[in-house]
């Protein structure tokens, strides 16, 4: 092997078209070997009161981390692009991984497996955004067809590796997860070529788009909420391997992602993403259904409530950055509220639970009850989440109606504070007019022309027609 081989290889997979997800799902990969895989903990189990707590704790600084960063970023501040920060990101999560896979003992102070499960929520929460802000630089395709493979592949892989890794090793293996993904993330901003931040679309004409971010967070966190709530309210001790169990359920997530791109690849049109939605909605209510039968199914009620929340997880990142490349959101609070909506759910779903099962007579009472209560949430949000489907789905792909594109230039070129003139010959350019056919219509020079073009890209901050033409047609 040669002494450029290795680089060539580096290069293919921050810039490859499926591969260059690779360093997101590692942050990804590092949440689910870390928590969900028995091995990843030598000395104590999964089910145990510090893990389980201490998992809260990460999941809860993961959701302040992500939301302070959408807060305090904004529509036009970004992380810098830093070589220092990613590494210190990646090896702080590193330290925090190995202090609690092999501190979680009853030697060891409860204070030390916190603060170490903070410093891995507050890591994740940044290497999530930061790649978030890279993707979108990059002006990444969040499709099915693209982010399954690899989403799918990757978290396998890491399961299978860190299931069958020696006890005393695994841990290792997990702390290496998140240096990985910060040196792809840093490798791909140095070596793959980097564009601008996709250019946001005026407030005004951002309605929409925030009436779909809030309706997807809902939707997301109500099933995360109602999904580890079932997972959690079921007996462990009816499921045999416990622990081994949390890891088949989110690998069978993972197969399924990976079997709804193989449909993707075989269909003739490509499905959009949220249209997938109300089917995990129908699962979800199906998972607590089998939970609320009582022992004969509550391992199918397990599973299927941990595969289809992990599967969640991904689609709600897929849609949310779908919306940052239509210029509706800056990346920062997309990334952010796709973590936040789900880690919340989970958290509060399982803190829920937890509750139940510690408070006499509760559990036994109203777990029946509160599943079916959530039974009857769910299918009422299948009704608006059905009837708002095409809307919702029409912000990511398809362009503005002739009604509709008066308002937006007019939006537009309040936005950007463009003169009479340059408005004018916006209107024309998005309607296909030539720098020659706008100055013969407008009885004005050809390099008139170009001027005012010029000074409407570094106006809207965009290079060249085709940004131009993607922005007015919000895609």
């Amino acid at each position: 092997m040669d002494e450029t081989s290795h680089p060539r290889i580096l290069l293919s997979v921050v810039r490859g078209s499926c591969t260059k997800y690779l360093g997101l799902t590692l942050v990804l990969a590092w949440h689910y070997c870390l928590w969900f895989v028995p091995n990843a903990f030598p000395s104590v189990n999964l089910l145990d009161d510090r893990v389980t707590f201490a998992w809260l704790t990460a999941l809860a600084c993961t959701v302040v981390t992500v939301v302070l960063l959408a807060i305090v970023l904004g529509r036009t501040r970004h992380i810098p692009r830093s070589s220092l920060l990613i590494w210190c990101v990646a090896g702080f999560g590193c330290l925090a991984t190995l202090t609690l896979t092999y501190g979680a003992n009853p030697n060891t102070s409860i204070l030390v497996c916190y603060g170490a499960s903070a410093v891995i929520g507050v890591c994740a929460g940044l290497m999530w955004v930061m790649w978030g802000e890279r993707h979108a630089c990059q002006r990444s395709r969040f499709t099915l067809r693209r982010i399954a493979p690899t989403y799918g592949i990757t978290l396998l892989v890491g399961l299978s590796l860190v299931y069958v890794m020696p006890w005393h090793l695994a841990p290792i293996l997990v702390s290496l997860i998140p240096l990985l993904s910060g040196f792809l993330l840093n490798y791909s901003w140095r070596h793959a070529p980097v564009s601008s931040f996709p250019p946001l679309l005026p407030r005004k004409t951002t309605r929409q788009g925030r009436h779909a971010i809030v309706t997807v967070c809902l939707i997301s966190f109500v099933a995360a909420f109602v999904g580890y709530f079932t997972v959690a309210i079921v007996p462990w001790n009816e499921l045999g391997a416990a622990d081994e169990r949390f890891t088949l359920g989110i690998a069978i997530g993972a197969a399924l992602l990976l079997f709804i791109a193989v449909l993707q690849l075989l269909m003739p049109h490509q499905s959009t993403v949220f249209r997938l939605f109300p089917w995990l909605i129908f699962f979800c209510i199906i998972a607590c259904l089998l939970c609320a039968l009582g022992s004969l199914s509550n391992l199918s009620a397990f599973l299927l409530a941990l595969a289809v929340s992990s599967v969640f997880e991904v689609l709600v990142i897929m849609y949310m950055a779908q919306l940052t490349l239509s210029g509706y959101t800056p990346s920062a609070t997309a990334f952010g509220m796709s973590a936040a909506a789900i880690r919340l759910g989970i958290a509060l779903g399982n803190g829920m639970a937890l509750i139940y099962e510690r408070t006499p007579g509760l559990l036994s009472s109203w777990t029946t009850p509160t599943l079916l209560v959530f039974v009857a949430i769910l299918a009422g949000l299948l009704i608006p989440l059905v009837r708002e489907e095409y809307g919702i789905n029409d912000l990511t792909h398809s362009p503005v109606d002739a009604t509709e594109w008066t308002r937006t230039v007019q939006s537009i070129a309040e936005q950007f504070h463009l003169s009479p003139r340059e408005k004018e010959i916006l209107n024309m350019l998005g309607r296909g007019y030539t720098a020659a056919a706008i100055a013969e219509k407008l009885v004005i020079s050809p390099h008139t022309v170009n001027t005012h073009i010029q000074h409407v890209y570094e106006k809207m901050g965009i290079h060249k027609r085709s940004e131009m033409l993607d922005y007015l047609n919000k895609r």
